[in-house]
């Protein structure tokens, strides 16, 4: 099934509950929105992981979104990632990134990009291994405008080819 990703191992279980989108071809648009979508961001979940395991913090986005079925549904999303998925441990979120090299972008950081749809929720997830962090962008899909500009993601995240200018020779 188009938009669908399969993951292999031990992220099966997460993959039947959570099923990773895949961006259609070279496409990396889908992955990403746009500050013009905050009336739909519910937060921010941040996460790092040091000497005792992992440590996250909430950042507010649109308060008025947050509900006790949300706040349930985050929970169940991170436990799952940690028990069974690549937020386990550092280890596994180096390795899920491996397997998964068309996920990598290139900004002012390297990192991999995915998203996992809900009904009700689409979380956008972003994976710094080299940094040993990861955040999880959440937004309220029926509060997402489709009639908002769509930037070009691909430009931005894609690595550009840079041309060699032909400087001829000198006299």
């Amino acid at each position: 099934m188009s938009g669908k990703s399969m993951i292999h191992g031990e992220n099966r279980d997460v993959q039947q509950k959570y099923p990773f989108f895949d961006a259609p071809g070279d496409d990396v648009s889908p992955l990403f929105t746009t500050k013009l979508q905050e009336q739909a961001r519910v937060g921010c979940l941040r996460g790092v992981f040091d000497g005792d395991g992992l440590t996250a913090t909430w950042l507010k986005g649109n308060e008025t979104l947050e509900s006790p079925a949300f706040g349930a549904e985050l929970r169940e999303l991170l436990e799952t990632l940690r028990s069974d998925g690549p937020l386990k441990n550092l280890q596994f979120m180096r390795q899920f990134c491996q397997e998964h090299p068309q996920a990598r972008m290139s900004g002012r950081q390297t990192f991999y990009a995915f998203r996992i749809d809900t009904q009700r929720h689409r979380y956008h997830l972003r994976f710094f291994p080299q940094k040993r962090k990861f955040h999880i962008f959440c937004y309220q899909v029926d509060r997402m405008r489709e009639d908002l500009p769509k930037p070009d993601f691909n430009y931005t995240y894609r690595k550009k080819i840079k041309k060699k200018k032909n400087r001829g020779e000198r006299t």
